[in-house]
């Protein structure tokens, strides 16, 4: 589990969502973009409830560890979101192989994507 502190206060979550989190922010800021996600979030009381988060180019975090529930608990309990594709997503006209030509535009943008952060 980490605790995730931000401007707006802190949550507590599971170490898989901190990661993505964290990693799909880079990719948000890098592709000077803004985005929001649902993530879910233990409570105070020990309930799980979601949290919806606004991620951009200013989003700041500090994360710790946090203990308390085993690894298949967490697993269980905090499922990672799928977070929304940032940036450009190529869409083409139905034809015979309109697919196909989606499918190359996309692994050619992803490539670009991947290397943004290196």
């Amino acid at each position: 589990m980490k605790r995730i502190t931000y401007s707006g206060g802190s949550i507590v979550t599971g170490n898989a969502i901190t990661a993505a989190l964290l990693q799909y922010t880079t990719t948000v800021a890098d592709a000077e973009n803004s985005v929001t996600v649902n993530i879910p979030v233990l409570e105070a009381n020990g309930e799980v409830t979601v949290h919806e988060f606004l991620l951009s180019q200013a989003s700041q975090f500090d994360v710790a560890d946090v203990g308390g529930v085993s690894a298949e608990e967490e697993a269980a309990r905090f499922p990672v979101p799928d977070m929304p594709q940032v940036g450009i997503h190529g869409m083409v006209e139905q034809s015979a192989d309109a697919g196909n030509t989606a499918d190359d535009f996309n692994a050619v943008m992803h490539e670009i994507d991947a290397g943004l952060g290196e």
